[in-house]
């Protein structure tokens, strides 16, 4: 092969290389702004709430389904909940074991009746 022809092959591959790396670079480029478009839409309809000048209640636009985040919230408020929320847990947990021990015809544990 002449020496001129490998000049010719590889600004051929240098080429098509470019070629494909610029398509490929494009395409990556407008899907990203595709999927930036996409993020600005979601965080436009879903507007985390922002706390208010005075210190009162955050001052945001009340989505429907969307709670305030705990971290925004009165820290008694939230110790309430959480205790309040643990104790329907453990009732219930105590109050399904109590009934599944009356169903099979057990005896009941005395830690399973706390009004004795």
């Amino acid at each position: 092969m002449l020496w001129w022809m490998w000049i010719v092959l590889w600004v051929a591959v240098v080429a098509v290389s470019v070629i494909v790396l610029a398509l490929v670079g494009f395409r990556v480029f407008r899907k990203g702004m595709r999927t930036l478009r996409d993020f600005g839409e979601a965080t436009d309809r879903l507007q985390v709430p922002v706390p208010s000048d005075d210190g009162g209640r955050p001052a945001s636009a009340h989505v429907p389904g969307i709670t305030v985040p705990a971290v925004f919230s009165d820290p008694e408020s939230v110790r309430a909940a959480r205790e309040m929320a643990r104790d329907r847990r453990v009732d219930g947990r105590r109050s399904r074991r109590v009934q599944k021990r009356v169903d099979r015809g057990q005896p009941q544990l005395l830690r399973d009746m706390p009004h004795l």
